[in-house]
């Protein structure tokens, strides 16, 4: 989602009703940053509070910088990572997960070491992979639009495939109503945690057949304001079931638009002034460390704490979630736990004064961290990605882009892919002798480079002391950390090649070695189940 994609944050095209009254009445937050611009390793540092370097859910090369298949031996590693479902178990929370997971499934076979449940989460209905090209629905709504659709997208209950093909159009109403069945099964004297996690409005995007068309932004549009119906219903079973006032909400995305898949079907990151007009864009998107692959939208609602109708430019992260709740909740981890995100309760309640408790928050591009933030205010880059690296640059599709076909897509999944900004050598232009850096507070578009020769002589910090203090963050990551990518390009969680024995399929069936698709282990025929 881009940073303007809610009228709350500026969208002339798209309603967002309930968004807008959560968001007005908590804190609305204008420098939110997700740990990374792409969503494997953004949702690992939001589960666990770390970077994605810890975890091992990153890689260089664009195939390997998530988890690529549902088949693939990798995944975040609940013997090594605490996920914040897990720790909230220590405290007696009930808790529960819909939706994307995207974090693995199995590493060997069937032993689902990687999924929701193994993570802490009691019970799930969601896709544990992703939304994909793959999962393109066809005329009735389902992912068989590609003949690979169905291995790719489907439909777990728990840990059992319960619905394959996966039903697209219907996804969202089929996890709100998960999600509020569940919400109105609590309690009230048992603590809850429930985590929702939509595919809107990622692509492909889809809409049911009652929403399309609804929308003065489109088909992008009509994911948002689907995606934005579900966001109320939740809130009002919410309201219903008399826990609105003692429940702390967190509203955000993982990454910044695909802009690849061009201007139809991404996301904005414009910025308005107080009167609505235009005065520019957010650099880059998803798969960059440039604002507009990191800067999202986010907001905190938590009764009694956040004042309502603030609004705070102070530098929080989507890493600091995990911290906040097991602060809120009285969890404590052993201190050799390494925990990268800061609670941010001190802003929450004191949005106006307090400061960020991010002195320095480091940007990765695969392994490499290119960039960091200091105080929330200067951005230093040791390198810069370099756009168009696929096919040349074509404003028909996007700008500040690496526009291309992904060619693995089209070799294993058999579709076209578009191609993100990659984080090799060839990928990158060094600025390792000079760093540069852009005064986000005066320059947010980062549009003007700043060096030693040209910083202003009214900052309050010296272009030395800002880039020896970004400096001294990176040396001390990667004086703590040393993963090193597989010859592959990946990391730990994403590395290894997809095998028919991990792939999951509906119950009686199973994938043969060059089989295409699930088959009955009885009768040889495709396998299909769905949902009742």
């Amino acid at each position: 989602m881009g940073f303007s994609d809610t009228g709350v944050y500026g969208s002339p095209n798209h309603s967002t009703p309930h968004i807008d009254r959560f968001v007005s009445a908590g804190i609305q937050f204008t420098q939110w940053i997700s740990a990374a611009s792409i969503c494997t390793p953004s949702r690992a540092a939001l589960q666990t509070g770390r970077y994605a370097l810890r975890t091992g859910c990153t890689g260089v090369e664009e195939a390997y910088r998530v988890i690529p298949t549902p088949s693939s031996p990798g995944g975040l590693d609940p013997a090594q990572h605490t996920s914040i479902a897990t720790a909230l178990n220590q405290a007696g929370y009930r808790t529960a997960m819909a939706g994307k997971w995207h974090l693995g499934i199995n590493e060997h076979d069937q032993d689902r070491h990687f999924t929701p449940l193994s993570h802490g989460y009691e019970s799930y209905l969601g896709a544990p992979w992703t939304n994909a090209p793959m999962c393109a629905m066809d005329s009735e709504g389902y992912s068989r639009a590609i003949s690979t659709g169905p291995d790719y997208c489907f439909l777990f209950a728990n840990d059992t495939v319960v619905e394959q093909p996966l039903a697209v159009e219907n996804f969202t109403r089929t996890i709100t109503n998960f999600a509020t069945d569940w919400i109105h099964g609590q309690d009230g004297e048992q603590p809850w945690f429930f985590f929702m996690s939509y595919f809107h409005v990622h692509t492909p995007l889809f809409t049911q057949r009652a929403n399309r068309g609804r929308s003065r932004g489109g088909e992008f549009g009509d994911n948002v304001e689907e995606l934005d119906d579900s966001i109320g219903m939740l809130l009002e079973t919410i309201r219903v079931r008399g826990f609105a006032n003692t429940t702390l909400s967190f509203l955000t995305s993982d990454n910044g638009p695909y802009q690849e898949e061009g201007w139809a079907h991404a996301g904005r990151t414009n910025l308005y002034d107080d009167s609505g007009a235009l005065i520019g864009r957010l650099r880059g998107g998803k798969g960059q460390v440039f604002e507009g692959g990191v800067r999202m939208p986010g907001a905190v609602l938590w009764p009694g704490v956040t004042p309502a109708g603030a609004v705070s430019d102070t530098l929080v992260s989507t890493m600091d979630i995990f911290p906040t709740v097991l602060a809120a909740a009285g969890v404590m981890l052993p201190p050799t736990y390494v925990v990268d995100g800061k609670d941010m309760t001190p802003i929450l309640r004191n949005p106006a004064t307090a400061m960020t408790a991010h002195d320095v928050f480091l940007h990765y591009c695969g392994f490499r961290i290119i960039a960091a933030r200091v105080l929330g205010r200067w951005k230093v880059f040791w390198a810069t990605q370099s756009w168009y690296t696929n096919d040349p640059a074509d404003s028909s599709i996007c700008t500040e882009c690496c526009n291309g076909v992904n060619s693995a897509g089209t070799a294993f999944a058999g579709v076209n892919a578009t191609q993100l900004c990659g984080c090799g050598d060839k990928d990158l232009e060094s600025h390792e002798a000079q760093p540069i850096v852009f005064d986000l507070q005066e320059d947010l578009v980062e549009l003007r480079p700043l060096t030693k020769a040209s910083w202003p002589t009214s900052a309050p910090m010296s272009y030395d002391s800002v880039v020896q203090a970004a400096a001294a963050a990176r040396s001390a990551m990667e004086a703590q950390v040393h993963p090193k990518p597989s010859i592959t390009g990946a990391g730990t969680c994403t590395a290894g090649l997809p095998s028919p024995a991990r792939q999951p399929c509906c119950s009686g069936c199973h994938k043969k070695l060059f089989g295409k698709s699930c088959v009955d282990e009885e009768t040889g025929d495709t396998c299909t189940c769905e949902l009742l």
